[in-house]
């Protein structure tokens, strides 16, 4: 008798192909036979008929890492589907964590934080104590954190012994288990490195067959330039290239959809492995101190606070907000107040899902004045929502082959108390997003291809040769959904509300979603790849 058969489901594989109605008989985690399995039997058989079956979701880009320790369930993101995510994106990571330092680290997480002990040093001791939990977990290692663990916040470059400190960490977290190494070159302290630095990094990586995962230096003015960067990072290197979150974030740059994935397609063509993802909104989030000028941002916090206290400091600081960056050309601006909304707030919780003109107008000030106080305020933990991209290049963007789908969701809360917080609705809502709205009813992806974006493709992109496909042997990562409602209900104004019409959903065979509701169960891992010697 087998564990759990899925009966009479509309079995999309995750390789592209069309739909074939199977049952699926799975055992000890495990997919053991799909087809006509009228001859077997199970303790559990789950009625697919109508429905979808497809492998489950594995979100190319995630920050979970700095909320699943003490939140393991992951509601928001298996109730759409998610059965793995991918960590420590964006150059950011819980580890490595210099104890020295320890107040540093959280400085610099303070945008993600969801109130880790940090009882670690290493990424091995890291993922040794990480709590099972509601998904799977594929971990990078934040370039961040190993420039804060070696260097501080020092806005230089490093001396060779610092460099080979630092390989030193990025070396030790791939033989831990993480996959691969990230950066978050549009702002500090990863955006101190130069492409030398960087490459140095990703040399280790490559060595044990892991990627470099990049929040390129521009998506903005310069995001052909920065392309370039990551591109040549990879060919220097060795390692594949996994370009985060691909958009075109200046207004002034967009409709170059085509012409940048035409560069990524023919860097393919000379050898460098390079894919990139996508979350299907047109707005970004992220810490509002990272739309002040690199000047304002270096040095500790309570540095950067008191530039923004200084009297001349802050006349050259709205000045630069309002003006001066725009004609800089600088990436992460603010383009319109009125286009930024407060996602949380510390100390102003009532500012919560307001943009920052609307704060200005209930704080009587010009709102980079404005903005400023509140980043005071909130000791620089501010972080916003920025409606700054075209819908039209995120249309483009998604249609091609090489893009798969990742969330960049973020969620801060804890159970059993209050979240004042506003997120972006990507968390709870982009795969079934991409499902519902650019599928069903956009008719902008065949379904077929959609799933695939979302499973076999991130497989391959990740080497997890056992997931993102449906077939005899693949571990039993399964999602259920009714194609006709699938849904996602988030939104800018009402962001915490899970997705609607996935029925069950499966990691490694356990049922963590049936009938649509949380089961409470973390069967969930860390997976760690086996790497190169």
């Amino acid at each position: 008798m087998m564990d759990t058969i899925i009966r009479g489901g509309r079995v999309l594989d995750g390789t592209g192909a069309t739909e074939t109605i199977a049952d699926i008989a799975i055992d000890g985690g495990r997919i053991v036979e799909m087809g006509n399995l009228l001859h077997l039997h199970a303790a559990l058989e789950i009625d697919a008929d109508g429905a979808v079956v497809a492998p489950g979701f594995i979100d190319m880009h995630a920050h979970d890492d700095f909320n699943l320790p003490v939140n393991p369930y992951a509601e928001g993101k298996v109730r759409q589907g998610v059965t793995t995510v991918v960590n420590g994106n964006c150059g950011f990571s819980p580890a490595p964590c210099n104890a020295e330092r320890l107040a540093l680290h959280r400085e610099i997480a303070v945008n993600l934080d969801s109130g880790l002990d940090f009882g670690w040093s290493s990424m091995g001791d890291f993922l040794d104590s990480h709590a099972d939990c509601g998904v799977n977990v594929c971990q990078l290692v934040g370039h961040n954190a190993v420039r804060a663990a070696v260097m501080g916040v020092e806005a230089r470059a490093p001396t060779e012994t610092e460099l080979d400190a630092m390989r030193a960490h990025v070396d030790e977290a791939m033989r831990a288990g993480a996959i691969g190494l990230s950066t978050g070159l549009f702002g500090p302290p990863s955006s101190y490195a130069d492409i030398d630095e960087v490459v140095e990094l990703a040399k280790v990586v490559a060595r044990h067959g892991g990627s470099y995962h990049t929040h390129m230096r521009n998506e903005g003015a310069e995001v052909a330039e920065a392309i370039e960067e990551a591109l040549e990072i990879g060919r220097r290197s060795g390692a594949a290239v996994q370009i985060s979150h691909l958009k075109i974030s200046n207004p002034h740059n967009h409709g170059i959809a085509d012409r940048l994935l035409a560069r990524l397609h023919a860097a393919r063509d000379e050898g460098i492995d390079v894919h990139c993802d996508q979350y299907p909104y047109r707005a970004s989030s992220g810490g509002l101190r990272a739309r002040l000028p690199a000047w304002a941002q270096e040095g500790r916090r309570d540095e950067v606070l008191a530039r923004m206290r200084n009297p001349e400091m802050r006349a050259r600081l709205r000045y630069d907000i309002e003006e001066g960056m725009a004609r800089e050309g600088t990436s992460m601006r603010i383009y319109d107040f009125a286009d930024v909304l407060v996602a949380v707030s510390p100390s102003k919780p009532d500012y919560v899902g307001l943009s920052l003109a609307e704060v200005a107008v209930h704080e009587g000030k010009p709102p980079a004045v404005a903005m400023i106080d509140l980043l005071l305020d909130d000791m620089l933990a501010t972080r916003g929502i920025y409606f700054h991209m075209s819908e039209d290049d995120v249309r483009r963007i998604m249609k091609d082959p090489l893009v798969a789908i990742g969330s960049d969701g973020l969620y801060m809360g804890v159970p059993g108390k209050p979240d004042n917080s506003n997120p972006h609705p990507r968390h709870y809502g982009s795969f079934a997003r991409v499902l519902g709205r650019y599928t069903r009813e956009e008719r902008l992806l065949e379904l077929p291809e959609a799933i695939r974006k979302m499973t076999g493709l991130s497989a391959d992109i990740l080497g997890l040769a056992d997931r993102g496909r449906l077939a005899a042997g693949k571990r039993a990562d399964i999602v259920i959904f009714d194609p006709e409602t699938i849904q996602d209900r988030a939104t800018f104004e009402d962001p915490h509300q899970a997705a609607e019409g996935v029925a069950q959903v499966l990691v490694d065979g356990v049922q963590v979603v049936r009938d649509g509701a949380h089961t409470g169960a973390t069967p969930g891992r860390v997976l760690r790849p086996r790497k190169k010697a």
